[in-house]
């Protein structure tokens, strides 16, 4: 069984053209309002409401790569956290999963870009290659474990530009 490698030491590979548009827009253009100066905001690429963020949701599931994600996608209140984790502590590279506190921020996208974010601003990231799938795994710790995500780099992609081109209108 492949496990994905959950520590922080790995050397960082700047020259990766993929993994530099993934930190910029993840991390300086994050689109949470208040976390970047450099950023748009959700608003500000035309996501605002209830029904727009719905659509978002439902547009970054279909874009997971190999569709992987859909079942295990789990924005959670901080009690169910750990039984969360637990299940996808079980399941083997290259699969994706996104766990994380979903009160973060005001509304739950936001808390998964923030959780995002924030993995990179403090180095809880790492990014390895699995079945010859590059994969980015995060952790969001502040104080306790608010956050566990692993996501496919196509996958992290393919949301940059459904935040960016926002077709849903």
């Amino acid at each position: 069984m492949t496990k994905y490698i959950k520590t922080f030491e790995r050397q960082i590979v700047y020259s990766n053209k993929k993994f530099q548009k993934i930190l910029d827009f993840y991390l300086f253009c994050c689109p949470v309002p208040g976390t970047s100066v450099r950023g748009k905001t959700f608003y500000d690429y035309g996501w605002s409401g209830s029904s727009d963020f719905g659509k978002l949701k439902k547009q970054m599931l279909e874009a997971s790569a190999f569709e992987t994600l859909k079942g295990r996608y789990f924005p959670c209140i901080k009690t169910d956290l750990e039984d969360r984790f637990n299940i996808v502590d079980s399941l083997e590279a290259p699969q994706e999963y996104c766990v994380f506190l979903k009160y973060d921020e005001q509304r739950v996208m936001q808390s998964l870009y923030s959780a995002i974010r924030n993995a990179f601003a403090h180095g809880s990231f790492n990014v390895g290659t699995y079945k010859k799938v590059r994969i980015y795994y995060f952790e969001n710790f502040d104080g306790y474990m608010k956050a566990k995500i692993a996501l496919h780099e196509e996958t992290l992609l393919a949301w940059i530009d459904i935040i960016t081109k926002n077709t849903s209108k």
